[in-house]
């Protein structure tokens, strides 16, 4: 019963709390990053034109 106490007290302090907030932030992050990588994109055909060279 002491083990199961430990961990029910773990899971209930601050730094742990934290560190799952802080988890939670960063997965949602990547999963928003992600989405809009499908309605951005750049043209890959891009021609670059040299300048004329003054004479």
């Amino acid at each position: 019963m002491k083990k199961n106490y430990f961990l029910l007290e773990f899971i209930k302090s601050g730094p742990f709390l934290l560190l799952l907030i802080l988890a939670i932030v960063i997965l949602l992050g990547i999963v928003i990053s992600n989405h809009h990588k499908e309605t951005v994109k750049m043209r890959e055909n891009v021609l670059y034109v040299t300048p004329k060279p003054k004479k």
